[in-house]
């Protein structure tokens, strides 16, 4: 995220989202009644004594819209942004943003802490290398992408015939590999991810570490291997929940936000300094016991004004407050828990 200008008397920040990952941020950053400013196309009036108006063209406005829904279309690189024009043409009317990476626009809306803390997050992480997993066994690679938001699986690549292989020279073998190393390359290229990680059991990272400085010396270089205890889709997760992520990116905010969630729950699960749901996480606030407030984004979206005092409160005594991403399993295990969960300094019951 890159942040252009700041006008904090009037609650406007202008800035452009440059990744995948901004654009998921600026779905918890942009709320209902928000106003966001940005240079959008729109037809013109078509003439009123026209029988059969010709289609015209769209043309460039300035648009300020008043926001009712924001969504997240992952999968298309975009976020849609409804509401009510309030300054342009057709004041009134219903528009809807496209917010690409590259887009422009100024956001004006009451600034909290937690805003302004993930705007600073979200210009942080533009500076962090992005991460490419591969979970590598004798059968398969499973590729994913470690994002802001969580892991995103980029796709699979399988032997080119089933069962287990014997020699790593066999054609098949060599086939696989270099179709890896290719998919490796483009996804890396894509992304701007300066870095990988290759994990799994066995061998067969070994031979394809071996095979890539033999024939792609310069994506070797890139390449960190080891060991996990499955490949597959298990294998990356296993490879978030090592911190192996952090050895490559120190400040990769999912091994932070999993590591968190495993404290906490193991925390509970011995009746020690940590407790969870709305009451008790209040009652603990109210007694200055929180260290640490967890608490998952979508609830926070969706009950900012019953969770303001709260918020205020772990402040005041000094707590922190971190926003899980519900993007994730840490996320969603706590949102099966209530979506508030703490660690505590001292025991509050």
């Amino acid at each position: 995220m890159r942040v252009i200008h700041k006008d904090m008397k009037h609650g406007k920040i202008k800035l452009v989202p440059e990744t995948l990952d901004d654009l998921w941020h600026l779905q918890y950053l942009i709320e209902e009644g928000d106003l966001v400013t940005a240079l959008t196309w729109r037809r013109e009036k078509a003439e009123a004594d026209k029988i059969r108006p010709e289609r015209l063209e769209k043309k460039p406005v300035t648009l300020s819209i008043r926001v009712e829904s924001v969504e997240f279309h992952k999968f298309v690189n975009t976020l849609r942004v409804l509401g009510k024009i309030e300054a342009g043409p057709d004041v009134g009317k219903h528009h809807s943003l496209g917010v690409e990476p590259g887009f422009i626009l100024t956001l004006t809306k009451s600034w909290q802490l937690e805003h302004l803390e993930r705007l600073q997050e979200a210009v942080k992480a533009s500076r962090r290398p992005r991460v490419l997993l591969v979970a590598l066994d004798d059968e398969s690679a499973e590729l994913g992408l470690v994002r802001q938001y969580g892991l995103e699986h980029v796709g699979t690549i399988r032997y080119p015939r089933a069962g287990k292989r014997y020699a790593s020279k066999e054609p098949g073998v060599q086939k696989f590999f270099h179709e890896l190393a290719a998919a490796m390359g483009n996804v890396m290229e894509r992304e701007g991810a300066r870095a990988a990680t290759v994990a799994g059991p066995g061998f067969t990272k070994e031979e394809f570490h071996k095979f890539l400085r033999e024939g792609y010396p310069e994506l070797a270089s890139k390449v960190r291997r080891d060991d996990v205890s499955a490949g597959g889709r298990a294998g990356l997760y296993e490879i978030v929940r090592r911190g192996l992520v952090e050895q490559v990116s120190h400040e990769d905010r999912l091994s932070f936000e999993t590591s968190l969630m495993e404290q906490l729950m193991a925390k509970i699960a011995k009746e020690e300094l940590a407790t969870y749901g709305k009451e008790d996480v209040a009652r603990a606030a109210s007694l200055g016991a929180v260290e640490k407030l967890l608490i998952a984004d979508e609830l926070l979206r969706r009950d900012r004004a019953r969770l303001d005092d709260l918020l205020k409160q772990v402040r005041g005594t000094r707590g922190e407050v971190i926003v899980i991403s519900t993007e994730h399993d840490a996320g969603r295990q706590l949102l099966s828990i209530g979506g508030v969960a703490a660690l505590l300094r001292f025991k509050s019951h």
